[in-house]
C-alpha cells in the first residue's frame, strides 16, 4: 500500500497554546470526508524510534474537499509539541483517516431533535458537524453547547464565530470547573438538565471532549428515553480505554 501523505499549505498561531494548519493532499486527489470524523497524523518518530501518531477532529465543511483545517492544542510535554509548530508550508506529513464511523452513518442522525454537547477542546468535533452537510437543513431543530473552563485558551469565541461564519446556529456557551474540580461533573449535569427541560429528550446525540463527563451525560440521556444506539462519543481525554485521544500535541 502506498504512503498516504498530506501538505501544509497554510497555519496560523490563534492562542498561546493553539495553531490551526491547513492541508491537502500530496496526490491532488479530493480529501473527502464526513463533519465530525477525524485524521491520524504522523509527525515522526520518537527518541525510542516509536512513531508519534495523533488523531486530531477535522474542522472544515465536508462541502470543501480540495482541503480541510485542524486545530492543535500543543502541550509543553508532548511529543509532538516540539515537531508540528515547527513545520513550514509545503512539509508533508503521513496520515490515516479520515475516521469516524458514527458521524460516518447515512442513517444518523434520524428526524427529530438533536443535541451536540463538547467539552474543552471537544468543540472541533462539534464544529465539524455543524459544518456538515447532514446537519445543513437540520440546524433548527439542533441544540449545540460547548463547555468550557474560565482558563481554556484552545479557541477564542471570536475565532470560533469566524470557523462558523456560515452556519445560524452557534454553540451555547457555559463555564465549567476545572478538570481536577470535584464539582465538574455535577455541575454539567446541571447545565444539562437547565437546557433539556422537563420533557425534552433527544432522538439523537453527540458527545465529545472530557471522558468523565461524557460517560455521565450519556448516561444521563439514557435515562430520560434516548435510545444509546442513537449516541455517539468521542473521548478527547480521560478516556479509560484505549482508543486515541484527539485535538492536543
Amino acid at each position: 500500500m502506498s504512503q498516504k501523505l498530506l501538505k501544509l499549505i497554510h497555519k496560523e498561531n490563534v492562542s498561546p497554546s493553539s495553531y490551526i494548519y491547513h492541508f491537502e493532499r500530496s496526490d491532488g486527489h479530493a480529501f473527502d470526508f464526513v463533519g465530525g470524523q477525524y485524521v491520524i497524523l504522523n509527525s515522526g518518530d520518537d527518541s525510542d524510534g516509536k512513531a508519534i501518531k495523533r488523531a486530531y477532529s477535522i474542522l472544515s465543511s465536508d462541502s470543501e474537499t480540495e482541503s480541510f483545517r485542524i486545530c492543535v492544542k500543543c502541550l509543553g510535554t508532548g511529543k509532538a509539541s516540539s515537531i508540528l509548530p515547527a513545520l513550514k508550508l509545503g512539509d508533508e506529513l503521513e496520515y490515516s483517516g479520515p475516521w469516524g464511523k458514527f458521524v460516518g452513518d447515512p442513517t444518523w442522525p434520524s428526524p427529530g431533535f438533536s443535541l451536540i454537547l463538547a467539552t474543552d477542546t471537544g468543540i472541533t468535533s462539534l464544529a465539524g458537524l455543524l459544518l456538515s452537510k447532514k446537519f445543513s437543513g437540520r440546524l433548527e431543530s439542533t441544540t449545540a453547547v460547548w463547555l468550557k473552563t474560565k482558563e481554556e485558551d484552545f479557541l477564542s469565541e471570536n475565532e470560533l464565530k469566524n470557523i462558523l461564519s456560515g452556519v445560524s446556529n452557534f454553540p451555547n456557551i457555559f463555564q465549567i470547573p476545572p478538570i481536577s474540580d470535584p464539582e465538574r461533573v455535577s455541575s454539567v449535569l446541571e447545565i444539562l438538565k437547565s437546557i433539556l427541560g422537563d420533557c425534552t429528550v433527544p432522538e439523537n446525540a453527540f458527545l465529545s471532549g472530557d471522558g468523565n463527563i461524557l460517560r455521565e451525560v450519556r448516561s444521563e440521556l439514557v435515562r430520560l428515553g434516548t435510545l444509546e444506539s442513537r449516541i455517539g462519543m468521542e473521548a478527547f481525554f480521560n478516556t479509560h480505554s484505549p482508543i486515541v485521544s484527539l485535538g492536543k500535541a
